[in-house]
């Protein structure tokens, strides 16, 4: 499978022959450029919340923190394996955690800027007794304001609003193994796009990004495919591909 790389290089290439705004089918190929990369950092973020080992079990960890341009708050509630309250995290008995987490703030990535507000709603099972794994499941809503992506002379801006489902993300702890087992996040996302050539307009996008027990991973933005490297340091643009070869279409 032949792949290249996204980012400006790849908005460049399906932009050749499109109109500098987002109208037509060649333009349709950079909007879920686009959205790929927005969805991809919505998504690393995520994972960064899935990996802190403490997960706010005592106030601590990336919960309370102000990272990667973000203000966050959380709140928790511990439950142990029939389900029932408890008053405090046991690393033995609480076998699930509950989790409200928002974040909200100004993003820049490279050549991607953006406002962003998003609530998660969470649930991590699988922590009773000595666990080597974690499963997430949750939904969540966002906003992403003012999103305004750079590629050389052209400036695309848009907005996005929506809701996205995480299932069944089963996360190792300790060990070799740094990646998500298996498990999706799906997001569905209405895009309105400013000052296009016929107005504003919104569109549909729907993205699904599916993990592999590898750092490469896939996400399909409406059919097109794109490879998301989640060894993305961060602050900067996500590292994305674009699978099969296809370089977009023209107008």
């Amino acid at each position: 499978m032949r792949t290249v790389k996204v980012g400006v290089a790849i908005l460049a290439t399906v932009a050749v022959g499109a109109c500098s705004d987002i109208n037509g089918t060649a333009a349709d190929a950079v909007l879920n450029a686009d959205v790929a990369v927005v969805a991809s950092d919505a998504t690393l973020d995520g994972l960064r919340v899935m990996r802190d080992p403490g997960m706010g079990m005592h106030g601590l960890g990336l919960m309370g923190l102000g990272l990667n341009g973000f203000d966050r708050t959380h709140a928790v509630e511990f439950l142990d394996g029939e389900g029932e309250k408890q008053d405090h995290y046991d690393p033995l008995t609480t076998e699930s955690i509950h989790l409200t987490h928002d974040v909200s703030g100004s993003v820049t990535r490279e050549t991607w800027s953006a406002t962003v507000e998003r609530h998660r709603d969470l649930l991590v099972s699988g922590l009773e007794g000595q666990e080597t794994t974690r499963t997430w499941n949750g939904t969540g809503s966002e906003v992403v304001s003012r999103s305004r992506m750079t590629d050389g002379a052209t400036t695309r801006t848009f907005d996005l609003s929506g809701d996205f489902t995480i299932a069944d993300v089963i996360v190792p702890v300790g060990g070799d193994q740094r990646w998500p087992l298996s498990g999706t996040i799906t997001r569905h996302w209405l895009v309105k796009v400013t000052g296009g050539a016929n107005g504003d307009q919104t569109r549909e996008r729907t993205v699904v990004i599916t993990f592999n027990g590898t750092q490469n991973v896939t996400v399909n933005v409406n059919g097109d495919e794109f490879e998301l490297d989640l060894s993305t340091k961060p602050g900067f643009l996500p590292h994305l591909r674009m699978m099969g070869g296809r370089m977009g279409r023209r107008a």
